[in-house]
């Protein structure tokens, strides 16, 4: 008995001394924020998991009320301005990942997205870029235009009316999913196939992103989803189905490809395979390393083009006049529709351009703050010299919704990208992460837009809520990407000549 509250008293004291230290005594002490942000990491665990991946919203209103460098956590600080970003994500070559966050996020370590150190990160984006470079884009451009043509043609056929009207949000991720896959692999998820776009693995990969919150503050639920008996994971996780199914695909083509390279002459084109089983200056990746950068292209890569698919066509179907420029622009610089138009070409419409900016702009990419971690030899962050080891992170969202770049930054405005000068907009634009998919990225975004306004003429269907709804200040709230809680349907209602 003695023992137990002799223990007890101990903790307590314990406890109660580090709630001291924290406040009062910590390197991070005299930046502001809420005292229970400064005593424990609960407090993100209570907005992520309890508020429903709310953290980002509650990080705005703290900037409110403190100012532009925040204190979020014991030994985290989140900034607001554009040299802070810069610093931590651009030049920050000597900040590493946070690994208490990206350990418990991501299931395998060794790929891009994983890699703490940001030479291995570097040396692994290095190995796949040939296949995202523009040269590599251009020569595979045949298989997005493939996917976007066989989206076109299943909304002609089946979505032609108000009361067939599709939620365009799983039409354009199950399109963004097949590019992906096709165009990494060279073996498609066919999700276009599948009646009303009900693909089981964007079930998955949604779901997938709802548990993030969990196993970033749960850390021993990470081994259990990934490694543990699939019949639990499906009990505890049904729409893990897909997710699942994929894993078991790529496993056995990674499998195969490790017992005999020389299948890999046999494919259609080029595949990620093709760099990572024969890199130069370095040891292949494991067995397991391949199959989680696989998932990891997928989610990166189908995604953020989705999304930006998905706020643009909403914005463009809702207001008359962006729709117009958008159809006129298009149907003179390609009068005959029936032939390919190539992402070349299209990139240098201007209207199509800011409309795709503003697009990528109010949809975003990763809303979440990435934490790094300073380093000894870490210059200053944001005018700021911070002790090492100290974490520090910024959302994109106050970059792309800075209202000193982008007046009214919740209004949808291609016309602000139409400036004579931009580069001061293109400071505060970051819609992707590092990584070598961005000429990708861009090629999908100009085929898929470009082509569903040259042919289809599309009509929103307007309930009481979509309208008013739907639109960025409701759309960020969460998981780690932006999951807009509105989603709209549209239907083809002719095709344009």
């Amino acid at each position: 008995m003695y023992i137990l509250l002799a223990s007890t008293c101990l903790l307590l004291l314990y406890i109660g001394a580090v709630g001291i230290y924290r406040i009062y005594f910590h390197p991070l002490h005299r930046y502001p924020g809420p005292v229970l942000a400064a005593l424990t990491e609960g407090y993100e665990a209570y907005y992520n998991i309890v508020k429903g991946g709310g953290l980002v919203n509650q990080i705005e209103q703290l900037h409110k009320l403190y100012g532009p460098v925040i204190r979020i956590g014991p030994n985290t600080l989140h900034f607001n301005y554009r040299q802070a970003y810069h610093d931590i994500y651009t030049y920050g070559s000597t900040l590493v990942k946070d690994r208490a966050v990206y350990n418990t996020m991501v299931p395998h370590h060794e790929t891009a997205f994983g890699f703490c150190d940001p030479l291995l990160a570097k040396a692994r984006r290095n190995i796949l870029a040939p296949l995202f470079s523009r040269r590599a884009t251009a020569a595979l451009e045949y298989t997005i235009q493939e996917k976007v043509d066989k989206l076109l043609t299943l909304l002609v056929e089946h979505y032609n009316s108000p009361s067939s009207a599709v939620d365009m949000s799983v039409a354009y991720r199950s399109l963004t999913l097949d590019i992906i896959t096709s165009y990494c692999f060279a073996e498609s998820t066919n999700a276009l196939d599948i009646p009303n776009f009900s693909h089981p693995l964007l079930r998955g990969l949604e779901q997938s992103f709802r548990t993030l919150w969990y196993t970033r503050h749960f850390p021993w639920l990470m081994p259990l989803f990934h490694h543990g008996p699939q019949e639990l994971m499906m009990w505890f996780l049904p729409t893990f189905r897909g997710y699942l199914d994929l894993k078991v695909a790529f496993e056995r083509q990674v499998d195969s490809l490790i017992r005999d390279p020389g299948t890999l002459s046999s494919v259609d084109h080029e595949t990620i395979y093709h760099h990572l089983l024969e890199p130069k200056d370095c040891k292949p990746p494991s067995r397991e390393s391949l199959i989680h950068e696989a998932f990891s292209l997928i989610s990166a890569g189908s995604d953020t083009v989705g999304n930006a698919c998905h706020v643009g066509t909403f914005y463009a179907l809702k207001y008359p006049e962006i729709h117009r420029r958008l159809v006129e622009e298009l149907h003179q610089a390609w009068p005959n529709k029936d032939s390919p138009m190539s992402y070349v070409v299209l990139e240098k419409l201007p209207y199509l351009t800011a409309f795709i900016r503003e697009s990528l702009r109010v949809a975003i990419g990763v809303v979440h703050p990435l934490p790094r971690v300073v380093g000894a030899t870490t210059p200053e962050i944001g005018g700021l010299k911070l002790p090492p080891g100290t974490t520090v992170e910024m959302s994109v969202l106050f970059l792309h919704m800075n209202p000193d770049v982008f007046p009214d930054p919740h209004v949808f405005n291609p016309d602000r990208w139409l400036a004579e000068n931009t580069n001061e907009m293109m400071l505060d634009f970051a819609p992707f992460c590092k990584g070598p998919r961005i000429c990708l990225a861009w090629c999908e975004l100009y085929l898929i837009l470009g082509n569903f306004f040259r042919k289809l003429d599309t009509k929103l269907v307007i309930t009481e809520d979509t309208i008013e709804d739907f639109c960025f200040s409701q759309g960020h709230m969460d998981h780690f990407f932006p999951q807009w809680r509105k989603q709209y349907r549209a239907y083809v209602e002719k095709l344009h000549g």
